[in-house]
């Protein structure tokens, strides 16, 4: 059986507790934005501090598909957006996290966005 890739999450404040929590049982290393900055902290100050740390940002919001994530500052952002219903959060991760951990290791470093809706997944390279 093949070893699962650990990979590097940052959980934005909007995403539950019970995603991140899912993803440290599944051996990833996931931080809390507001274990290293204050809740309230802007997105672009978020953006930063996951490009920084090598961590793919998990969000739960539309913010980071405003215009101002597309300037070249944020080149190295990789991204899950999630948006499906908050409840369905854990159910959608466990039926697409392998996607989630091929596609990462995939990208050998590249940025990626994906998106996790109630009944797709969309992956931007």
């Amino acid at each position: 059986m093949a070893r699962r890739p650990v990979l590097l999450f940052l959980t934005d404040v909007n995403v539950p507790d019970s995603v991140g929590d899912f993803l440290r049982t599944e051996g990833h290393d996931v931080v809390r934005v507001r274990e290293i900055m204050a809740a309230d902290a802007p997105d672009p100050i978020v953006a930063e501090a996951a490009m920084h740390a090598k961590r793919i940002l998990v969000s739960w919001d539309k913010d980071f598909k405003q215009q101002r994530f597309m300037k070249p500052r944020f080149a190295t952002l990789s991204r899950i957006g999630f948006s499906c219903p908050e409840p369905d959060g854990v159910m959608r991760l466990q039926a697409v996290l392998d996607l989630i951990e091929y596609t990462v290791m995939r990208a050998r470093g590249e940025p990626i966005t994906l998106r996790v809706a109630r009944d797709k997944f969309q992956v931007t390279c």
